[in-house]
């Protein structure tokens, strides 16, 4: 055999080679690709079935105990906005008013309190169950959320 056969035969190996990992490396990423694409879909599956069922949840509490949601809702609205920073536009726009706003919100949210302590008295109900159960209101919200935006999260993922 010549140098030019042992040239030629060694190039066929060599590309032979090179075709036969080619072929084989699709091969695997075609099927961790198929792998990947039926987890995310069954994580998915499984989010958005978690999120319905914590929907569920939050409706039935809500549906059971309209009064305690109310006072969780307005409490958490409350929480959230005195969280909130104030904005030029509102300085702008409030000036020296903004405190005595700010004060009175207080002083309502104090009168508020109160009316709503007396209330649960005057109805019979008991506040470490009302507070349990606004409890288990936000608890669900806040799964719904987490559950939401993480499938959304997924989707998206996916979508790319």
């Amino acid at each position: 055999m010549s140098v030019k056969d042992t040239v030629k035969d060694t190039a066929h190996r060599a590309g032979d080679t090179v075709r036969e990992t080619y072929e084989s490396t699709k091969t695997r990423a075609g099927e961790a690709y198929d792998s990947a694409a039926t987890k995310t879909g069954e994580i998915y599956a499984r989010a958005r079935g978690r999120a319905a069922a914590a929907g569920h949840r939050t409706a039935e509490t809500v549906n059971n105990n309209p009064l305690t949601t109310i006072i969780g809702g307005l409490a958490v609205g409350m929480l959230i906005g005195s969280l909130l920073p104030k904005t030029r536009r509102e300085r702008e726009w409030l000036g020296p008013y903004g405190s005595e706003i700010t004060g009175r919100a207080r002083d309502a949210a104090q009168a508020a309190r109160a009316v709503g302590s007396e209330k649960f008295d005057e109805f019979g109900f008991i506040k470490d169950a009302a507070r349990d159960t606004a409890k288990r209101v936000l608890d669900n919200a806040k799964a719904v959320v987490s559950e939401a935006s993480s499938a959304a999260v997924h989707k998206a993922k996916r979508d790319d």
